[in-house]
């Protein structure tokens, strides 16, 4: 199997740091996280953020169908350099956030080590193909995973937890030193899985209503859900005494079902 990464550093030497490239290299990794992509749903994946194509190769050696997003022009023109021979890999030179559902398959499986600096917004933006999505796997940075995969009453627990909550069931695979990835990296990563739950709101605009409520309900985490909601639902304290007998409860108290159901008393 072609060694992409000490290919591309021989060639150009070192990464894109605006881009804040950091490529897993341990293959004992790279294999763990190909054995938790459910091919028996779909035999297609799309990879955001490929790099230097470690994780690509695998992918394609299994024999999936791979589309692997890459916003770098010099990586991209690498991979179709080097991996050419493949013809089940589709190169997508573009920035994700730009993605659009006719870019992608009918059915696919999400997977990707995502540039920390953009991983919420990614992970965000996966919902939009949220009907066609059978699974994701991704690597984030340790911290953020832990607010992405909080729980009520801790000190992780923000408006991500309870959107990602909403979308997704959330297993975390792993912890990774900064020892495995090119160029080494103080920074430790988690690899979380996510499975797409059945979703409470069919009408996209009271989705996007209640995303929105639940991230005006974070705002001021250590104040209470009537100080941070009080200037737009006038009604909020008769809400908060009804649903759950306390005016003063903070966001980090309530549970995703919590949310939904402040959502419905207040729309």
């Amino acid at each position: 199997m072609l060694k992409l990464t000490k290919i591309f550093r021989e060639e150009f030497g070192g990464v894109n740091k605006h881009f804040g490239q950091h490529f897993l290299v341990n293959n004992h990794f790279l294999d763990e996280i190909v054995s938790h992509i459910d091919f028996s749903k779909t035999n297609s994946v799309v990879e955001i953020g490929p790099g230097c194509g470690a994780l690509t190769v695998k992918l394609l050696e299994f024999g999936a169908e791979t589309t692997a997003i890459e916003i770098d022009d010099k990586l991209a023109e690498f991979l179709k350099r080097y991996l050419f021979y493949y013809d089940n890999l589709h190169i997508i030179n573009m920035d994700f956030l730009k993605i659009t559902p006719e870019d992608l398959p009918d059915k696919f499986f999400f997977v990707g080590n995502l540039p920390y600096n953009l991983s919420t917004k990614i992970l965000m933006k996966t919902t939009e193909f949220h009907s066609r999505n059978v699974g994701m796997i991704f690597m984030f940075q340790k911290e953020v995973a832990s607010r992405i995969n909080a729980s009520p009453g801790t000190k992780d627990y923000s408006w991500i937890s309870v959107v990602s909550d909403y979308y997704y069931n959330i297993k975390r695979i792993r912890h990774i030193g900064g020892g495995n990835f090119w160029p080494k990296t103080k920074v430790e990563s988690t690899v979380l899985k996510f499975s797409p739950k059945k979703l409470y709101f069919s009408d996209k605009l009271k989705e996007a209503n209640f995303i929105t409520l639940v991230k005006k309900a974070f705002i001021q985490k250590r104040k209470t859900l009537k100080n941070n909601l009080q200037n737009e639902f006038p009604d909020i304290e008769a809400a908060l005494e009804t649903l759950f007998g306390n005016k003063q409860i903070r966001a980090e108290q309530l549970y995703l079902k919590d949310f939904i159901a402040l959502y419905d008393y207040l729309y």
